[in-house]
């Protein structure tokens, strides 16, 4: 837990109220209980506090893009009439309906309002992809695109794009832990799930599916293996089209406001550096598309 230790003053230069006494307050809000609800043009944070007192901290964002869908950190400028802060206590516990619902609910009722004025919020977003292929080890830096789909081959679950998923071409004891290295069917130092021509026919892998159902594996000239793993077999059926991907898609945020100013009738809040909380799983989706092929 990250306490917040702030001075309430009449201006930046003297910590005091109008009685002379110094105020000091307290924010003690769980890093770990930012929430966000709303879309593009009303963002809302929101951090709630009610195990030592009824408190919430919120921004409201109106900018019109979609937000989550990138790693990166943005920065929104704050004011008074958009892109607005507002510190708040209550007279008993609030819940997340209050900032979530469409007619906000009458209580509890407010007894301490600030409200921002100017400072920086700077939102961090970090977007994990996974194609759980059986890689765990894969960079997730890397722009490799081993096939060039437009799927980085680290959440692209057939790296080669030969329409036999990377999964498979693992092979089995690779999974197992009983091989240290992926399976390579033509010992050619190219691993299945990496090379086009698994079985080295001459005849790409994608091309080694008879009944054009974009799956290789199920396409048995001879029994014992199919065709694409059967250097004895080289009938062609080209097929420049791949398969049905999907992927994981998930987005984690965090928030920090800095230089924030907020103000009351006749006080003043100024804190340079205020840690709205974080947030897992903004989104947590499945992500299918069939890639475009391009020759």
């Amino acid at each position: 837990m990250k306490k917040l230790f702030i001075i309430f003053a009449i201006s930046s230069l003297c910590y005091a109220c109008n009685d002379g006494d110094i105020i000091v307050t307290e924010f003690d809000f769980e890093e770990s209980n930012l929430n966000n609800c709303g879309d593009p043009g009303g963002y809302t944070f929101f951090n709630i506090n009610n195990s030592s007192a009824a408190e919430s901290i919120s921004l409201i964002l109106t900018n019109t893009e979609v937000l989550f869908l990138e790693s990166g950190v943005q920065e929104f400028q704050l004011n008074s009439s958009s892109n607005t802060v507002n510190y708040r206590k209550f007279n008993d516990d609030v819940s997340d309906d209050y900032f979530c619902s469409n007619i906000p609910p009458i209580s509890p009722t407010v007894t301490l309002e600030f409200l921002g004025e100017s400072g920086i919020a700077e939102l961090t977003t970090i977007v994990s992809k996974l194609d759980n292929d059986g890689l765990d080890d894969e960079d997730i830096t890397s722009e490799l695109d081993t096939d060039g789909d437009g799927l980085l081959d680290y959440f692209d679950e057939d790296d080669d794009g030969d329409n036999v998923p990377t999964l498979i071409e693992l092979g089995l004891d690779f999974i197992n832990g009983i091989d240290d290295e992926p399976r390579d069917w033509d010992d050619d130092g190219t691993p299945d799930y990496l090379d086009k021509d698994d079985d080295d026919d001459g005849v790409l892998t994608r091309y080694e599916d008879a009944n054009g159902d974009l799956d290789p594996t199920n396409d048995e000239t001879q029994e014992g293996s199919p065709d694409y793993l059967n250097d004895a077999i080289s009938n062609t059926n080209p097929i420049d089209q791949y398969r049905l991907h999907s992927y994981s898609f998930i987005s984690d945020i965090s928030l920090i406001l800095f230089d924030l100013v907020l103000i009351s009738t006749d006080e003043e809040i100024i804190q340079e550096t205020l840690n709205m909380g974080n947030q897992n799983n903004v989104i947590n989706t499945t992500v299918t598309e069939t890639p475009e092929f391009i020759d």
